[in-house]
């Protein structure tokens, strides 16, 4: 897509231009709208479906970085010389990554037939995607040597999160153990916090260094104090965590059920029921009255309704006798006497 011009720059346009402009615009959008251009997430820009792998595992039918980054993230970068160099873990990531098996025979092979030492990594990606597809192959078919199968090429690779939460001067060794420590700790603890994040950091520090220090023979009694502290200061401390891990384990339906059966909510007293009398209420004036609207079957709702509306009726006097009702109207009227 087009990036946005600035005031300035539409203040130039002619409006030639501007309609030029929009026409370009609007046939770019078009393009995307009938996935003729697909945006790859790579390098941020759209490109032909060409330019993609097809992906049956995808709604969209294509793998969403194109070729090209893909090549590019399978390779080192090498600025002297200004060309990429084959990397075999990064390409086995982007294998891994894609979905299509690896051969270290295969990878051999293209680099024996390599010219000019060029990398391979973009032809290998490519003809053994198609021979993939055609064969329906899949990264569990990966054969590496020495080994019949691979779990994840990403285990034993540092995370550039973690070197960017524990800093520098670590070996990867030491990386690798904090990384899984790291880890462990925010997924089987709640650390909701940036103050708790710190303490777990301080932790998995904590815990390197005592075992360096127990695999050099050395005393750990002062870092097992300190690390005592730290979970202590973070809440984290077993007899601090397993109320903690057991409510939290719990959904907010099995928490009412738990809550109601170790603590139900008693049946409150005689003078505490419904005091300010909502109950009544809505009891009366909408429970009652609609069951009384909708003219259905005379029930407790009905009663309580009609008992408390009756307070409120004004009602005809009804009189027995022809005597009393001359009698009142005389009183009203006059008897026609002129009395």
């Amino acid at each position: 897509m087009q990036a946005p011009k600035t005031q300035a720059q539409i203040k130039r346009l002619s409006p030639d231009r501007v309609r030029a402009e929009y026409a370009d615009l609007a046939d770019q959008f078009g393009k995307i709208m009938n996935n003729e251009a697909v945006y790859c997430a790579g390098c941020g820009t759209y490109r032909s479906p060409d330019a993609f792998y097809e992906s049956g595992e995808l709604k969209a039918g294509l793998f969403p970085i194109c070729a090209d980054c893909l090549a590019d993230m399978a390779t080192d970068y090498d600025k002297k010389r200004g060309i990429r160099i084959d990397n075999r873990d990064k390409l086995l990531r982007v294998f891994h990554m894609i979905d299509i098996p690896f051969s270290d025979e295969a990878f051999k092979s293209f680099r024996e037939n390599a010219v000019g030492g060029a990398s391979v990594a973009k032809a290998m990606i490519s003809q053994v995607h198609a021979w993939a597809k055609a064969n329906k192959k899949t990264w569990a078919d990966s054969v590496f040597e020495g080994a019949s199968a691979m779990s994840d090429p990403s285990e034993g690779v540092v995370r550039a999160d973690i070197r960017k939460v524990f800093g520098r001067g670590f070996s990867e060794d030491d990386y690798l153990f904090l990384q899984d420590q790291y880890d462990d700790w925010k997924a089987r603890t709640q650390v909701g916090t940036k103050s708790q994040e710190t303490y777990v950091q301080q932790i998995c520090s904590e815990l390197l260094g005592i075992d360096k220090d127990r695999k050099a023979g050395r005393d750990v009694s002062q870092r097992l104090k300190t690390l005592d502290v730290l979970m202590c200061s973070a809440n984290l401390q077993p007899k601090q965590n397993v109320g903690n891990a057991a409510t939290d384990s719990l959904t907010f339906g099995q928490l009412i059920e738990k809550w109601e059966m170790e603590k139900p909510i008693s049946e409150p007293s005689e003078e505490f029921k419904d005091v300010d009398g909502i109950g009544r209420y809505i009891r009366v004036w909408f429970t009652g009255w609609l069951t009384k609207a909708l003219g259905l079957k005379a029930n407790v709702f009905t009663a309580e309704y009609e008992k408390e509306i009756s307070k409120y009726e004004v009602k005809r006097r009804e009189y027995d006798g022809d005597d009393e009702t001359s009698s009142i109207y005389s009183e009203i009227f006059g008897n026609g006497d002129g009395g």
